[in-house]
């Protein structure tokens, strides 16, 4: 289901690309509002008769987690408008080294020696990229991407630790959040069928699909390990936009991609090694 996640989210990039004319505001209230309705549907197919129930129940972690995630969606579109999809993505990529950091700090989930030098190896490849941006003018593009892993990551943490069967009522209250920010921002509501459609897809499959997987999934894998399965996305994104509308990432944000997705290589190949050798021995 992770992996399903990072798949779906990682079309992003190229459906913001072929937009014709709609802004960033009228985007995401399609695409939030198209995703309530799919959230809907999921959580009636699933229990409709204690819908009533859930929501009386709803805690603290529930609200926090709709208005992070709210508040991503948002920013997740304004980063891929204002800077590349290679960018942009490749700043997401460090979500597994902030999912650690926050399941050590909130679950008390052990980080590795190895871990805490691959997330110093990944803040520099960061740092590479945000730099590069500053220069070439996308800056706020990189600000706002930043968001994307510490959003992603606190959502992780959060469905770790909800005591709710699932937290699909809490994302569907995300994209309402979504949906209600983008409101005041919008002076026309009126899209052609092409932005309409793209926005709708964006919506239904790519971050409505892709988060009720994540919501789905993420239950059942350590934090850290989440962060690492959801790197499809970042490496499949850019890929897509550049056989799709051909658009070609920076040197410097192939530097710092590299960098990033190297410490996370290396950590989980290291990881998945040593897994390895403690089941064969406790089978032996």
């Amino acid at each position: 289901m992770i992996l399903g996640s990072a798949f779906c989210l990682s079309t992003s990039g190229v459906g913001l690309r072929v937009i014709e004319e709609a802004d960033g505001w009228q985007i995401l209230f399609y695409r939030s509002l198209s995703m309530m309705a799919l959230i809907l549907i999921v959580l009636l197919l699933r229990r409709p008769h204690n819908l009533k129930t859930r929501i009386r129940a709803l805690a603290w972690d529930d609200l926090v987690l709709a208005l992070v995630l709210g508040t991503g969606f948002v920013a997740y579109v304004f980063a891929l408008l204002q800077t590349t999809v290679a960018n942009a993505l490749f700043v997401f990529s460090s979500a597994p080294f902030f999912a650690a950091v926050l399941g050590w700090i909130v679950l008390r989930e052990r980080v590795a020696a190895r871990t805490w030098i691959a997330i110093a190896a990944a803040m520099s490849g960061l740092a590479i990229m945000v730099s590069a941006g500053m220069m070439s003018g996308r800056m706020s593009g990189n600000l706002i991407a930043l968001w994307l892993p510490v959003s992603y990551a606190i959502s992780v943490v959060l469905v770790r630790r909800s005591q709710q069967p699932d937290m699909l009522l809490a994302l569907f209250l995300a994209a309402a959040v979504a949906t209600l920010i983008t409101i005041p921002f919008i002076d026309d509501f009126s899209l052609d069928w092409v932005d309409l459609g793209v926005s709708l897809y964006l919506g239904i499959f790519q971050v409505g699909a892709g988060f009720i997987l994540l919501i789905l999934g993420a239950r059942y894998v350590p934090a850290a390990q989440v962060g690492l399965l959801a790197l499809v996305e970042p490496v499949l994104g850019p890929v897509w936009a550049w056989l799709t509308v051909l658009e070609m990432p920076a040197q410097a944000t192939l530097v710092g991609g590299a960098v990033i997705l190297a410490a996370v290589a290396i950590d989980a190949a290291i990881s998945a090694a040593r897994s390895s050798r403690k089941s064969s021995q406790s089978s032996a």
